[in-house]
Order: structure tokens, then sequence, then C-alpha cells
């Protein structure tokens, strides 16, 4: 596999360049960028297209969970390692995706675990794509897991799919699953009738039958089967054109 390309977004010098250096010696990541600013960062990330970005959270012009959030917005979703001092954001992180999060100091030898644990998903995705892009059209299936047994669980039964306290969790209409996938992986996988309505929620726009305002413009989703489903604003109007109210 080709090195990882790196982009780095840090506020204080020393911890950037340490960060800079640290990975450069893996061998398996190229640094492409870096930016000590919230605003700054976000324009280069959108066009710089790295594969991954290392954030810390608590910047000087900024905050490093909000700017990941807007990460879902972009063509290329870019995958996320929290590297901060603070170990209390690390649950909200991983709610977000976050592939990883290093508590500082930085140790080479969890920086090595991080890097592994990337390049791992980045392989998982480009299976995926070349799956996608051979297996001839058909039924979609997701691999779940029931308890101690390996299911497959087909696309057109699921309602939806979240994920809570880091389990990624699929809902059909009787029964509710477990999946080691993460919400960006699996929304690849089960292509244009599934939508990602909150950092935290994929809906099958199959089975959505109202969609009403809740508060601060934010909405919710009611499926066939009686679920209610949250819609965060960053995500409301893309919904609203997907499903034909706007």
């Amino acid at each position: 596999m080709d090195m990882l390309q790196a982009f780095i977004v840090e506020d204080e010098q020393f911890a950037r360049e340490e960060l800079k250096y640290l990975l450069t010696e893996t061998g398996d990541i190229q640094i492409i960028g870096d930016s000590e600013t919230m605003h700054e960062a976000l324009w280069d990330i959108n066009d710089l297209q790295p594969d991954v970005v290392f954030l810390d959270i608590e910047l000087a012009k900024g905050n490093g969970l909000e700017l990941a959030k807007q990460f879902i917005h972009m063509k290329k979703q870019p995958m996320i390692v929290f590297a901060t001092a603070y170990d209390e954001y690390a649950l909200e992180a991983f709610n977000l995706d976050a592939v990883d999060y290093i508590v500082k100091p930085i140790d080479e030898k969890r920086l090595r675990k991080t890097v592994d644990k990337l390049l791992t998903h980045a392989q998982l995705h480009s299976d995926r794509q070349k799956q996608q892009h051979t297996q001839p059209q058909g039924t979609k299936t997701i691999p779940a897991k029931d308890g101690d047994r390996m299911i497959i669980v087909q696309a057109d039964e699921i309602y939806y799919i979240g994920t809570e306290n880091r389990q990624t969790f699929i809902k059909t209409a009787h029964h509710q699953y477990e999946s080691d996938l993460l919400l960006y992986q699996l929304i690849e996988k089960l292509g244009e009738d599934f939508l990602q309505v909150h950092r935290g929620y994929i809906v099958n726009v199959k089975h959505v039958s109202a969609m009403e305002p809740w508060f601060n413009r934010a909405y919710n989703l009611f499926l066939k089967d009686g679920s209610k489903v949250p819609v965060s604003r960053s995500f409301a109007k893309n919904v609203m054109q997907k499903l034909g109210f706007k």
C-alpha cells in the first residue's frame, strides 16, 4: 500500500514539529500540510484531501472536535486521529468516527499502533471500493453480529444504523444487531438508499414515513416501524432535499 498522506492541526509549534517527525519516522506517513488554526485548516484539508488528519482539540483559535464535524461535508472525508493532552473528550471523539485518540505526550510505540490502525482502515476502504466495482448488481448485504453468532443482514431489511458508546448497531423491523464497521464504511457499502442524517445515524430512505421539526432547526425522522431518528442541523437541508421536501 502507498504511504498515507496526513495533515496536522496543532497550534503549538514544538508539538507540531515533534508529531511531524514521529509520523515521518514510521515510514508509512507523508505529511502534506499543517495548520495552527481551525479556519485555515478547513480550507487546506478540503483542498489537499489528505487520507488522515491528526487533530489537537484545544486550539488557540477554535476546537478540533468542531473542525472534525465539518469533514462530513467534504467530497473526500479523511480519517481522524485526535492527539491531545486531554483525555475527557475521548467519547465525543469516537462518536465522530475517529480511528484513534492519543493522549500527549506521544509515545513512539503508541503512535505505531495508531499508524497500523490507519493502514488497516485504509486497506479495508480500498478493498470495499474494488468490491463495489467488481461485484454484480444485486441485493446488498452487511455482516453483523447477534451475540456470538455471525450473520448477514439484507440491506433492504435495515431501517437505520447508529452508534452508541463506540459501538455500531443495525436496526431492522424486529431486531437490533451489532457491527464492527464504522458509519462511513457502511454508507459507502450500502449506497444511495441510505442517507446520513446525523453524525451518529444513517437511515434507509425507503422506510421513512414522516419528518417533523424538533428543536433549534433540528428535526426528527419517523420510520415505518415506529422508530424515531434525530436529524441534526448540519444534515437537515440535504435530508429534506433527498426526501423531496425542498
